[in-house]
């Protein structure tokens, strides 16, 4: 259960330092992820990121069949049981910005943050303060000693919610770029649609 700290201002600042560097040093990670989606339904996968703007989700075979992968500025999410156009969105109009960009700044004042903190845990809210449609907050979850980053929750709306667990958590590992390319992944996604 998370509380809200009871830092004094001086004690806050210097955990949000500490997250802010913790997340800058982050260079690439890779994990298992365990999905809660808005209605409950749980779907297991992986991750893969690499900064500046690289991400891959992929869901294992037979729970969902899509992949949401982001590069050169744009996230795409295909869904290959479907003939339905894949979604894109600027990578930099998702929460999912906060997780991909290299150099994060949480005294940048496009963005309000929150912080919750128990004895072992910590929530960092992020809100994109200059956002009036769609998706504008996440909710990163780390382990508090010492800081490391176990999940995530994004708010679909007032009540629902989105939200993932990271297990078998690699930082920094060595990533091979052509697992990002969106345009590859889209060109898969036509070919099939249309054999």
């Amino acid at each position: 259960l998370f509380l809200f700290s009871k830092f004094s201002f001086a004690s806050e600042s210097s955990q949000m330092q500490e997250i802010e560097s913790y997340l800058n040093g982050i260079y690439s990670l890779e994990a298992d992820i365990l999905q809660t989606d808005s209605y409950g339904n749980l779907t297991s996968g992986t991750i893969k990121l690499k900064k500046p703007g690289k991400l891959r989700i992929e869901y294992d075979d037979g729970k969902a069949d899509h992949i949401i992968l982001a590069s050169n500025g744009v996230l795409a999410i295909i869904d290959y049981g479907s003939n339905t156009e894949p979604l894109r969105y600027p990578i930099n109009e998702t929460p999912l910005k906060y997780l991909s960009d290299k150099d994060l700044n949480l005294l940048d004042p496009a963005i309000k943050t929150k912080l919750l903190a128990s004895e072992n845990y910590i929530e960092l809210e992020i809100t994109d303060v200059e956002k009036s449609l769609g998706l504008s907050t996440i909710v990163l979850k780390f382990a508090a000693n010492p800081i490391s980053i176990v999940g995530w929750e994004i708010p679909v709306n007032n009540t629902q919610k989105t939200k993932i667990i990271l297990e078998n958590l690699k930082i920094n590992p060595e990533i091979m770029d052509d697992l990002f390319y969106v345009s590859a992944e889209l060109m898969k996604f036509y070919n099939r649609t249309n054999d």
